[in-house]
């Protein structure tokens, strides 16, 4: 039996919509399953985390990134998989691990049952499942949650978001250490963290990020100016800013984070409180299908 655990109102409802056609599908296939909905952040932790120990085949995210990050946080190291059709604004996690964006594809591909074993990496009680930020893109990542607009806007959410951010954002100290090799920058106005090349609705913000190769992908930008940042944002969608001198790509397997001010932390698009963060991979500890 396949479980489902649908938010129906990701992507401006599209959770739902997407739902319905899927069970239609599941009927006609007459693929036995179960459906729990969310009406809370958090609530799909908790369903997923209610359904270790029983006879599952995999629990089935349908919604957005942050439906991903909730059902993956509770499927780590079960060994129950974890399956995904996008029903968001962004779907970052479908286009890293090659999931379509079809829901009639993607479920096709759930019900292949073929498992893989991807990375998550530990942040004190949370697990990141794709991607994390600190900084600029943390505060962009929470204008857009908080607002009005992310539902109808869809990933042009971000760029809205990144603009109203930029009019108040101010870049900090930070002190970065990765694998023991302390680092301090100036005018750092964001570092991302990776575990798979894109966030944000498609920038290509860590191009070489693998989900399997036990290591985090890191992108600082710092001693930009305002007009440096808004000249450079645009080539982060085909993974251009790599070469820029403010642009430095680090990897590692465990990293710590301190910086002043205080920063904005999130994972998978979700806040989770503000620096100093400590963060560590965790190999081949969630299965996909």
């Amino acid at each position: 039996m396949y479980v489902f655990i649908v938010n129906p109102v990701s992507g401006n409802g599209r959770g739902r919509r997407v739902w319905s056609r899927v069970e239609g599908w599941l009927m006609r296939y007459q693929t036995p399953y179960q459906v729990h909905f969310t009406n809370a952040p958090g609530q799909a932790v908790e369903l997923a985390r209610s359904m270790i120990g029983r006879d599952i085949q995999a629990v089935v995210a349908v919604g957005g990134d942050g439906t991903v990050h909730e059902v993956g946080n509770a499927l780590v190291d079960t060994g129950i998989p974890l399956g995904y059709i996008p029903a968001g604004s962004g779907n970052d996690f479908a286009q890293a691990q090659g999931i379509p964006l079809h829901p009639k594809q993607a479920l096709h591909r759930v019900l292949r049952n073929q498992m893989k074993q991807m990375d998550t990496a530990r942040i004190g009680a949370r697990s990141l499942i794709g991607f994390g930020g600190i900084g600029f893109d943390g505060q962009v990542a929470k204008a857009v949650n908080q607002s009005s607009f992310s539902r109808r806007l869809g990933r042009f959410a971000y760029l809205l978001g990144f603009l109203q951010t930029l009019k108040q954002y101010r870049p900090a100290r930070v002190t970065l250490t990765t694998d023991g090799m302390e680092q301090v920058f100036e005018q750092v106005w964001l570092v991302a963290i990776c575990n798979q090349p894109n966030y944000g609705g498609g920038m290509q913000i860590c191009p070489g990020a693998r989900h399997d190769d036990g290591l985090l992908n890191l992108c600082c930008v710092h001693g930009l100016s305002k007009g440096g940042l808004i000249k450079l944002f645009p080539s982060v969608y085909k993974g251009r800013h790599t070469s820029h001198p403010s642009v430095l790509l680090l990897k590692g397997r465990r990293i710590t984070l301190r910086s002043d001010p205080p920063l904005v932390i999130h994972t998978d698009g979700e806040i989770i409180g503000e620096t100093p963060l400590s963060i560590e991979i965790h190999p081949r500890s969630l299965a996909v299908l």
